[in-house]
């Protein structure tokens, strides 16, 4: 397992995949933390009509990989709808396809979390990470 934290190729590869969504769905703001277990926060412009007067965001873990889930009504906690449930870092393509299904008349996904993997877990996870944390794509400054 690679040592995982803001610095090192797992952390830096994270924040790499998570631009890479982000600026394939226009996302206006992500936030992740990249200590296991990692997770992430993306949100969504766009309202879905089934929940009009709910903010709606993508949520990412290491363990479930993508969500989507809108606020709840006090706005405190968020509610999950489904799970992309393909894989724990799935291409940036296949999370757009899931949102796109999101807010068209289907269901996409899977209502229970799928449970790919533990974190901490003896597995390739930390490599796959890694692996996004080439030079070709730069952080904008302020984003963590």
């Amino acid at each position: 397992m690679i040592e995982r934290d803001g610095l090192g190729a797992a952390g830096r590869g994270l924040r790499q995949y998570l631009l890479a969504v982000a600026a394939a769905l226009d996302a206006p703001a992500w936030f992740c933390e990249v200590d296991a277990p990692a997770t992430a926060y993306l949100a969504l412009e766009q309202r879905l009509a089934r929940f009009p007067d709910h903010e709606t965001a993508l949520l990412w873990d290491e363990r479930d990989g993508w969500a989507a889930a809108v606020e709840s009504a006090t706005g405190e906690d968020v509610v999950v709808l489904a799970y992309l449930g393909e894989d724990v870092l799935p291409a940036p393509e296949a999370v757009v396809a899931f949102v796109r299904g999101l807010y068209g008349d289907s269901y996409p996904g899977q209502p229970d979390p799928p449970d790919f993997r533990r974190p901490g877990a003896p597995d390739d996870f930390d490599e796959r990470l890694a692996a996004y944390a080439g030079d070709d794509v730069c952080l904008p400054e302020g984003q963590a």
